[in-house]
């Protein structure tokens, strides 16, 4: 396979091996499913325990797929009964790759691309756009200021269920570029204990401990507990980080009927010597700068802390005839504690001159306050059952923060010879600012799928949203209301048994808060989201395929302008983007697993017809395969690669008046794994990242940017009981 820069030679042949992958989807099944009754050395494989229809947990299933998601209209649905593209990220996946965050699992799904502007500080874009918030048992869990702050763990988690394109139901803390759905680990009615041990490149150590058991005789109290620590340096000079992640959750039934869950997550990082910015990426003239991979300007002193604690509740109950009601309420804070160190500027080609100090004492605190209901049910209409769904959520987020400036403007030695540290400022005598505004939003939402014929539904529904915020931002006012009555349609025809074509639409509305040059609220984003498609998927609902056609019309779309004043300023840009998806998972031969997608766009311009956002690639091919090889019974092979197509941006004009253009070239990171299990309680592993040690940039998203890791080897011992 060719991995060319332009991409030329590379694009057919993908879009040839993903279309006939999405059409052959229940072919391949039948075929494997042949295969296996005539082979015997198949009879070597593990066991795949079988699943219910009614079941999406991916724990222990062995699989890249699940039978059902619900991030679209909380009816649970099979991907192809979904009018909108759907990506799982399963357990099983998040072992074999050791995705253990949520930056290396969203760069493992396909169409999504992770920018990682700092160490710590992550924007997440689906389809040209940035995702706002990310959702926890379908339930929002909003980004106060727009991005992913700190090391989001997966210890927690069961699956990650990604919905492309505007969530026209559920979306009232969403984005219209998609849906993160995280689903968390619950408990299991059967005891089972797990522990992994983990070393890896850069001196990482993990351990994680995962305990599941019923509390009673009659297991009807169920309880889990899941810890993880995780400790190392990295391949960037100086910074390192220490994560320590507790959780549990206790199931109870209280009857035949109801359920009731109660919850507790706390996870702390400490990062030493972290990015806030990150490195300057070209000289006064234009020309771009050539860092090593470990350079950060970041001094020995700058650190970056975060706790994020969440409590919750749910209470679920079975009404009987297909009824049933959900509430949870949930109470999250998050905060950080920094001391941060920028240097800012455009260095002299020829002395290095030109970089300036921004050092910040930076303390916050989010507490966000969530409570949600909904209910399923089915209902008799015209001689057929249809089914419905309807709810409400409201949720308030206070945040306050203050900044301690100290040293600022002043300039540093030249980049060639800067040793890249400065003294700690007395930030004690700084220059204090603060921020501390509350935001309020209430969405009532509504839908239902009418089975007007065997091989015809229709979903239809309604979202109305109500948004506020008071206070103010750094000196500057964060105030607005907002509201607006968005509508959502799905079409889905049934070809036959395996096959369905679907067409949807969704109004857009998504308030915003980042503010412009004039420090100014943006005005909130309104627009369109249109998507055809056909999916596929095998008789056991193992293997799924798609392919899609999607547009977006956007008004009002954040982009970054510049930084003044200590804080990101953005403007407000009209856009269209319009490309589309192939997408392949799940068992496509027996005891073989594969993830695999490619996107394209036509194009994202603005209302000129101006291409804007050219920092997302245009063409992107993500595929993740393990196999269980059959002749050596325990062992596990298997290999990812993330492929992607050159970048620019517009950075600004040299003195001359010309313009700089950042581009980076496209590139492929592959990544192996292999396992063995050495009997039923004991597997070893090993995991090898960017194998090829592949230097580029993880994000040209800014003026600023820095390179992602070079290549690492991890071992890792696996226990269970």
């Amino acid at each position: 396979m060719y991995f060319g820069h332009s991409g030329s030679r590379f694009t057919p042949n993908i879009l040839l091996v993903s279309i006939l992958g999405a059409l052959a989807a229940p072919a391949v099944a039948q075929t494997a499913t042949a295969t296996a009754g005539a082979s015997s050395s198949v009879a070597t494989l593990q066991p795949i325990n079988a699943v219910s229809v009614n079941d999406a947990t991916s724990e222990g299933t062995g699989l890249y797929s699940v039978p059902v998601a619900t991030s679209a209209t909380r009816m649970p649905l099979s991907p192809r009964e979904t009018p909108q593209t759907i990506n799982v990220v399963t357990r099983t996946q998040m072992d074999d790759f050791r995705l253990n965050n949520a930056t290396s699992l969203l760069s493992a799904v396909p169409g999504v691309f992770v920018q990682q502007v700092e160490t710590d500080r992550n924007y997440y874009i689906i389809r040209g756009y940035d995702v706002t918030n990310f959702q926890v048992d379908g339930v929002g869990m909003p980004f106060s200021t727009e991005e992913q702050i700190g090391d989001l763990d997966m210890a927690f988690y069961d699956r990650v269920e990604v919905l492309k394109g505007a969530n026209g139901l559920l979306s009232n803390t969403g984005n219209p570029s998609g849906t993160v759905n995280f689903i968390r680990k619950r408990p299991k009615r059967e005891f089972s204990a797990n522990a992994g041990l983990s070393y890896s490149s850069f001196a990482t150590r993990r351990l994680d401990v995962d305990i599941s058991s019923p509390l009673n005789d009659s297991g009807s109290v169920r309880g889990r507990l899941i810890g993880a620590y995780q400790k190392g340096n990295s391949h960037l000079d100086r910074y390192g980080l220490e994560k320590r992640m507790l959780g549990v959750i206790v199931d109870a039934d209280l009857g035949d009927r109801t359920t009731l869950t109660l919850g507790h997550t706390y996870q702390r990082n400490k990062s030493k010597s972290p990015m806030w910015g990150a490195l300057s990426l070209y000289y006064n003239d234009g020309s771009a700068i050539d860092y090593d991979v470990s350079d950060s300007y970041a001094p020995d002193w700058a650190y970056w802390n975060t706790t994020d604690q969440t409590s919750f509740a749910e209470l679920s109950h079975d009404w009987g005839g297909g009824w049933k009601t959900k509430g949870s309420l949930t109470y999250r804070k998050i905060t950080q504690d920094a001391e941060q160190f920028l240097a800012y500027g455009v260095p002299d080609r020829t002395t290095g001159l030109g970089l300036s100090t921004y050092p910040t004492k930076y303390d916050r605190y989010e507490k966000q306050w969530i409570a949600d209901i909904s209910t399923t049910g089915k209902y008799w209409l015209g001689g057929r059952e249809h089914d419905v769904m309807f709810g409400i959520n409201a949720n308030r987020s206070k945040n306050y923060m203050t900044s301690l400036e100290a040293d600022v403007g002043v300039a540093l030695p030249s980049l060639f010879t800067w040793d890249r540290q400065f003294p700690r400022p007395d930030f004690a005598n700084g220059t204090e600012t603060f921020s501390d505004f509350t935001v309020r939003k209430t969405t009532a939402f509504a839908a239902t799928r009418l089975n007007l014929h065997d091989d015809f539904k229709v979903i239809a529904g309604l979202n109305y949203t109500r948004a506020t915020s008071t206070g103010e931002h750094y000196g500057e006012p964060r105030e607005y209301k907002r509201n607006k009555l968005s509508p959502y349609l799905g079409l889905i025809y049934d070809l036959n048994d395996n096959y369905s074509v679907y067409a949807s639409y969704t109004g857009i509305f998504n308030p915003q808060s980042q503010v412009d040059i004039n420090g100014q609220i943006l005005p909130a984003i309104e627009g369109k989201n249109y998507e055809i498609g056909l999916k596929g998927e095998s008789s056991d609902g193992k293997i799924n395929g798609s392919v899609a056609l999607f547009r977006a019309e956007q008004d009002n779309t954040a982009e970054y302008d510049t930084f003044l004043d200590g804080l990101s300023r953005y403007k407000a840009v009209n856009s269209r983007s319009a490309g589309f998806e192939l997408a392949l998972q799940g068992e496509v031969m027996p005891g073989l697993q594969v993830s695999a997608g490619y996107t394209h766009f036509f194009s994202i311009k603005d209302e000129d017809g101006k291409a804007v956002r050219q920092f997302v690639p245009k063409n992107s091919f993500t595929v993740a395969a393990s196999y269980a090889v059959p002749a050596v019974q325990g062992l596990k092979v298997g290999g990812a690669v993330r492929w992607q197509s050159g970048t620019s941006r517009l950075q600004g004009q040299t003195p001359a008046g010309e313009d700089i253009h950042l581009k980076q070239k496209s590139y492929a990171v592959a990544d192996l794994m292999a396992s063995y299990e050495v009997n039923k309680n004991v597997t070893v592993g090993v995991n090898v990242k960017n194998l090829f040690d592949k230097k580029y940039l993880t994000s040209t998203q800014w003026e600023q940017g820095f390179y992602a890791p070079s290549r690492s080897v991890g071992m890792n011992v696996q226990l269970k009981y």
